[in-house]
């Protein structure tokens, strides 16, 4: 049986609704429910479906999903924001521009029994920016403003060096995102 891999790191999770919360030495920024839009563009991921056709591996159809964001201390004494998302388990952390951007890289993970019917590898990038009422700035006290929203692209890059697989390599798996306060 094929399963469908589309992402696999879709970040942690809310305390009301999932049971999740933020981690120690970090308080809540806000709960907000994030939508994802199928990005389907030249490089996408698609697998051979043997009847001459071929399957989208990048889904359209993906429920929005409980976030929380949380902040703490960061190693350079500056505010370090934490994404958690349901169904997904502890916390990410966002590298932080001084205009409420964000970037998150992780390092490859190797997946089995895929869409693809062989081992890959993926690296997932989020890429957005906190939104805010203003223009982004940080507090005197150097804490996060009130954010009103999340704006982010999701990216999964696939490889193999597997024989035998459905899918052509490399290709991607991309949402966009788009979160409100819940």
């Amino acid at each position: 049986m094929r399963i469908l891999l589309p992402s696999l790191i879709l970040m942690a999770a809310c305390t009301e609704g999932t049971g999740l919360q933020c981690p120690p030495n970090t308080t809540v920024v806000g709960q907000y429910s994030l939508a994802y839009t199928a990005v389907h563009d030249a490089g996408e991921c698609q697998a051979d479906a043997g009847d001459g056709g071929v399957t989208n591996l990048t889904l359209s159809n993906l429920a929005p999903k409980a976030s929380m964001l949380c902040v703490g201390t960061g190693s350079d004494g500056g505010p370090q924001p934490q994404l958690l998302v349901q169904g997904k388990s502890g916390a990410n952390l966002l590298a932080l521009r001084e205009d409420g951007g964000f970037h998150l890289s992780n390092t490859p993970l190797d997946a089995q029994q895929t869409a693809c019917v062989c081992e890959i590898s993926i690296v997932e990038s989020l890429d957005g920016f906190l939104q805010t009422s203003g223009p982004f700035a940080l507090r005197p006290d150097g804490g996060l403003p009130p954010i009103t929203g999340i704006t982010a692209t999701l990216s999964d890059q696939i490889t193999s060096q597997a024989a035998g697989c459905l899918c052509t390599f490399p290709c991607t798996v991309t949402y966009t995102i788009a979160g409100t306060p819940f």
